[in-house]
């Protein structure tokens, strides 16, 4: 069983009595696949094909709704404790550059559901 520091709705950490809070289980799944879907290609210095390509790819008229998908999908999928995606929907507003992505997923703990953006 993973535990996780836990994050609020602004992905700073949490805290409960003082203490910083921790999640385990469906919920830390879940916090897992919302920073792997917030987390910007080129990003991380060390490997900059790591994360997900939003202005490159998600933000442009030249991808396809399928291939958007597919990499939102892709991302989720490759969480570790993602069994599979039951449910998912997104939209994009690119002249703003905002995004929402909905999902429900089965993982090893039970099914677990997110909203990731605006």
């Amino acid at each position: 069983m993973a535990t996780d520091l836990k994050l609020d709705d602004s992905y700073d950490l949490e805290f409960e009595d003082g203490d910083l809070a921790l999640i385990t289980e469906g919920e830390e799944v879940a916090q897992s696949a919302a920073i792997r879907l917030l987390f910007l290609q080129g990003e991380w210095f060390f490997d900059y094909t790591k994360g997900v390509p939003w202005f490159e790819s998600l933000f442009t008229m030249a991808t396809s709704y399928e291939q958007k998908q597919k990499i939102l999908r892709d991302t989720i999928n490759g969480t570790q404790g993602i069994n599979r995606i039951l449910t998912f929907g997104f939209g994009l507003d690119p002249v703003n550059n905002l995004a929402e992505i909905n999902f429900e997923a089965d993982t090893a703990y039970g099914p677990v559901s997110l909203k990731v953006g605006s």
